[in-house]
């Protein structure tokens, strides 16, 4: 069989495997939902699969933010929207020539294994068959409600945040904001500027991280600690500074998180803390059920009314054109062997499957670039056992890392990741030539901004 390939998903993971395959010559074809590119950045995106409000930021810095091949132009505000983030990955698929790859409008419906490749089906009833797949569709579309549902009745509106858009219809009513996480922050202080009334219920104590140090962004004051300090070291450091920015988080009203910065995701917001401190965001620990019509009772006794509710409770991690044989185990620590190979079915990846605490795109260009090593024959994987023994070890710290983290699933120590990913592309070489060394324009250690002139 040729080596074609298909890549599902046109966004930020999608654009970054396109860009790697044009750059080698392996032929593919990309299949998008929506009718352009951006994915989840394409503000109610045709798909229907975006989750961006109108008034979201990166909570990584620009000049983090661009992948290591293409840059952020420096006209962009320090942390760019939505719009500055379209436009980006736009001027990215002109840049490379990716547009003519891109089947738009089309869905993946199915993907079946068919001897040593795989058969793709469309929407429209189309079949082709390709060498390998390269699942890159996103895990922010899929909104997850709380499960089981609560007790009791509520009669008032709900959302959840993937609908959640801009503030205006909610103006002046009371709203309950649930959850944790940079989604919640952002929604809670949002809204606290036009709602009659915002609460924020959040079950667990968590930190909040602002977007600068000492009038820097916080990752690239954070760089340094980030690529070279062992991650207690980091989590001691970050708790400190904290208590010493924002003193203990229960004064706020808040519960205390029970745990060092960085052992769970923290949330990212400058704006979060002082609402709650000026009063214009009210806190509550969880809910405990509905007491009929508008009202919710907390886990502390109190009853208080609500005409709308935003659900920040997260997303599902959905693949609905695969077959449940070639499925991954994502519900606890990932089962997929560097967060993008499942053992058994070595021309299946996964992309962009990583919560991190800095941006997605070295990530998803440095699994593009292995992975397009692994299809050109440059390097290889190991065997199935091993495979196994080393997604086991992986677990083995993620847990460590992030042992308060209650359901681990996507949790990615960025730069450590990369120089692994840098090493085995060179530990499994087919050859010991130079053509099959890794290509050194994938940048994978580093995420520095290139000259201005290289793009």
């Amino acid at each position: 069989m040729s080596s074609r390939v298909c890549v599902i998903g046109a966004g930020v993971c999608g654009l970054a495997a396109a860009q790697v395959l044009s750059e080698r010559g392996i032929p593919f074809d990309v299949y998008e939902k929506g009718s352009d590119v951006g994915g989840q950045w394409r503000f109610r995106n045709d798909s229907g699969t975006s989750a961006v409000y109108d008034s979201i930021e990166l909570n990584s810095s620009r000049d983090m933010s661009g992948f290591p091949k293409f840059p952020m132009p420096k006209d962009y505000p320090l942390f760019p929207g939505h719009p500055q983030m379209l436009d980006y990955l736009e001027r990215y698929t002109e840049h490379f020539g990716l547009r003519p790859h891109i089947r738009f409008r089309t869905s993946v419906t199915a993907v079946a294994k068919d001897g040593d490749g795989y058969l793709v089906t469309l929407d429209d009833g189309q079949t082709h068959r390709y060498s390998h797949v390269l699942v890159a569709n996103g895990f922010h579309w899929d909104p997850k409600w709380p499960e089981p549902a609560y007790q009791g009745e509520y009669t008032g509106s709900q959302l959840h945040s993937k609908d959640y858009k801009s503030a205006g219809p909610l103006r002046d009513r009371r709203v309950l904001v649930v959850g944790f996480g940079n989604t919640a922050c952002d929604i809670a202080t949002e809204l606290s500027t036009v709602a009659g009334r915002v609460v924020s219920s959040a079950r667990r104590g968590f930190w909040i991280t602002p977007k600068y140090f000492f009038g820097k962004p916080a990752d690239e004051v954070n760089l340094p600690f980030a690529k070279y300090v062992p991650p207690a070291v980091q989590s001691l450091s970050l708790t400190a500074m904290l208590w010493l920015m924002q003193g203990r988080i229960s004064k706020y009203g808040l519960a205390a998180p029970g745990h060092l910065a960085l052992r769970t995701h923290p949330a990212t917001c400058e704006g979060y803390l002082p609402a709650i401190k000026a009063g214009r965001i009210g806190v509550r620990p969880g809910i405990e059920r509905f007491d009929g019509g508008k009202r919710v009772r907390f886990t502390d006794g109190s009853v208080e009314e609500f005409d709308a509710i935003v659900w920040c409770t997260g997303f599902k991690f959905s693949f609905p054109f695969l077959p449940a044989a070639l499925t991954p185990v994502m519900t606890g620590p990932m089962r997929l062997f560097r967060r993008v190979v499942m053992p058994g079915h070595d021309g299946l990846f996964f992309l962009g499957f990583a919560k991190t605490l800095s941006a997605i795109t070295p990530v998803a260009e440095a699994q593009a670039e292995w992975t397009a090593d692994l299809i050109e024959g440059r390097t290889r994987l190991p065997g199935r056992e091993a495979m196994e023994a080393e997604i086991a070890a992986d677990e083995r710290k993620v847990r460590r890392r992030y042992s308060a983290t209650p359901r681990l699933t996507v949790e990615l120590d960025v730069y450590r990741y990369l120089r692994q990913l840098l090493r085995d592309r060179t530990r499994h070489l087919v050859t010991g030539d130079a053509a099959a060394a890794p290509r050194p324009d994938s940048r994978t250690t580093d995420h520095r901004p290139a000259p201005a002139g290289s793009r």
